[in-house]
């Protein structure tokens, strides 16, 4: 990353809170100068100028900007643009609020300050709002005003004359519900009863909810709406046709995935959002030297719209790229692969799954190999294989690195089943293509409930002998979680410690057994990382992460 950038980037937060801090003390100033009476002769002067009703409502507009720019300067923090504008639109009227209240001339310095602060740091302001929909959100803060107001009148009209000592009229009703709703009051109204001072309070709670969902509505953050155009996902299919390079990359086509491209339009990545998280799968796909370009694009875009950023399951080649950008990894587990010149069943370690194959095979039990499109008879003992397999404890559909058993998807991938002899489907496993020369994977792996032991041994056994013939020279067999650490790895304290955590919670996430499963074949084991920016981000990420994904 060049020089000149990563300063401007260590300088910004500081300017940003500078600002935030300036915006919260000029909101806290503009509601403390409403506590204290305003100077006799100050005020004599403004009288000679303005009406009284005039003064009221400079009052009441400067208690409204105060609190506008309280809320406001938490979203001046986050560099949201829309922020930006309205606070710049507040401190320049507070300055004539402050003036025209009780000639407040050092409070409306303060916020001159704040205006010239403001315009010095604008060009930091980059955060994306929701765009507001203005015609529905007139309607529902209407809707809001007319139902508040409402209460405040038929309050006034129908509350017993012992809770004020006065008996109100329906026009005095309407009167003081726009008083007390203006927040201006007024002093002939006066509780003599608890109720009475709970029914005051409520109309001020009312409008101060008013106009608190007037700013959220204002300043919310970008809401993602997933789409995805056909032509974005032929696109992407053409990008990994030539430089596809890993087993998930084929699950970058799935439909729950949405894109983002260099500008060249030759390299991509595949992300989902969740819990205003984007999280990317994998590294992006295209020439290795617009890596760089494509993930800084994507990182700027985030921050547009006011989302955190996380990579799930990189590889370790690109690692230094996101080390350049500030970025940290954490490695989250291995891939099995077995190499299948050298698979074979000879040797001790192999004894019990060979004598469970020769087993099965004496006892009639088969490969049956299915090309699609699927039948639908086919498909139909499949889904019960499936609905069996998720009746087991822990398992449900997953998304995002994974399929999901639906009969589309299922109908249109090929298909290695083990039947027995009456050529009843026990198991299966979808084949899916990795974009790895030379290297085979499945996606899908399901049994039903009443099968003999060893049945997945026997699937994968004969489906590795199977690939073998046809000229792949390995088999990815996808991730066992938190594995833990090879020999001479290199590995941060952050990660060991995550790594011992949750290793020791093994009753919760079953990561060690899944791991023993696919070390009966694995020939080695290759790492998978989640990158992301710091560890106060890592919470945020694993909640992202298991909405995405279905956890």
């Amino acid at each position: 990353m060049p020089a000149r950038r990563t300063k401007i980037m260590k300088k910004r937060p500081i300017l940003v809170w500078i600002v935030a801090l300036v915006s919260l003390g000029s909101g806290l100033i503009n509601l403390s100068s409403l506590t204290f009476p305003a100077l006799p002769e100050r005020t004599t002067l403004l009288r000679e100028v303005f009406p009284l009703e005039f003064l009221h409502l400079s009052r009441f507009l400067t208690l409204l900007s105060g609190f506008a720019l309280i809320v406001s300067s938490i979203n001046i923090y986050k560099r949201k643009k829309r922020a930006f504008q309205g606070v710049l639109l507040l401190a320049c009227v507070s300055v004539i609020f402050h003036l025209t209240k009780g000639l407040d001339y050092e409070e409306a310095l303060f916020s001159l300050l704040l205006v010239a602060i403001l315009l010095a740091s604008r060009r930091h302001f980059t955060v994306c709002s929701s765009v507001p929909d203005l015609r529905w959100a007139l309607v529902r803060f209407s809707l809001a005003v007319l139902v508040a107001f409402g209460y405040g009148v038929a309050g006034f009209w129908l509350l017993d004359r012992r809770e004020f000592g006065i008996d109100f009229s329906f026009e005095d009703s309407v009167h003081r519900a726009l008083l007390f709703f203006s927040l201006v009051g007024d002093p002939q109204v006066v509780p003599h009863t608890r109720y009475a001072r709970w029914f005051v309070n409520s109309l001020y709670l009312m409008t101060v909810t008013a106009v608190g969902y007037s700013i959220f509505a204002l300043y919310r953050p970008v809401i993602y709406r997933f789409r995805t155009l056909p032509r974005e996902r032929a696109l992407a299919a053409n990008i990994l046709a030539k430089y596809g390079r890993s087993s998930l990359d084929y699950f970058k086509l799935r439909l729950d995935k949405s894109y983002f491209f260099s500008p060249s339009r030759d390299c991509f990545l595949a992300y989902c959002v969740g819990g205003n998280f984007a999280v990317v799968l994998a590294d992006p796909v295209g020439p290795e030297e617009k890596m760089e370009q494509t993930i800084r694009g994507f990182s700027e875009y985030c921050e547009q719209n006011d989302w955190g950023l996380g990579f799930h399951q990189v590889l370790p080649d690109f690692l230094p790229i996101y080390r350049r950008f500030g970025f940290r990894k954490l490695k989250i587990g291995d891939d099995a692969v077995v190499d299948l010149m050298r698979f074979n069943l000879d040797g001790k370690s192999m004894k019990r799954i060979r004598h469970n194959i020769n087993l099965l095979d004496k006892s009639g039990f088969r490969i049956l190999h299915f090309e699609p499109p699927i039948s639908d008879e086919i498909l139909r003992q499949v889904k019960e294989v499936s609905d069996d397999w998720l009746q087991l404890p822990g398992r449900r559909e997953r998304r995002f690195t994974v399929g999901m058993f639906e009969p589309n998807y299922i109908r249109s991938t090929p298909l290695f089943t083990v039947a027995d002899k009456d050529s009843r489907i026990l198991a299966f496993a979808n084949i899916v293509p990795s974009y790895r020369k030379g290297e085979a994977t499945v996606d899908l792996m399901r049994r039903r409930l009443d099968v003999p032991n060893g049945i997945m041994d026997y699937l994968f056994v004969k489906l590795f002998i199977h690939d073998k013939e046809r000229g792949f020279e390995r088999f990815n067999l996808g991730m066992a979680p938190m594995a833990g650490f090879r020999e001479k790895e290199e590995a941060s304290k952050e990660e060991r410690a995550v790594h011992y955590f949750f290793q020791h919670l093994n009753f919760l996430f079953s990561y060690r057994g899944l791991w023993e499963y696919k070390s009966k074949f694995a020939t080695f084991w290759e790492p998978r990382y989640l990158i992301y920016r710091n560890p106060l981000d890592l919470p945020r990420l694993v909640i992202a992460l298991g909405k995405v994904a279905g956890f």
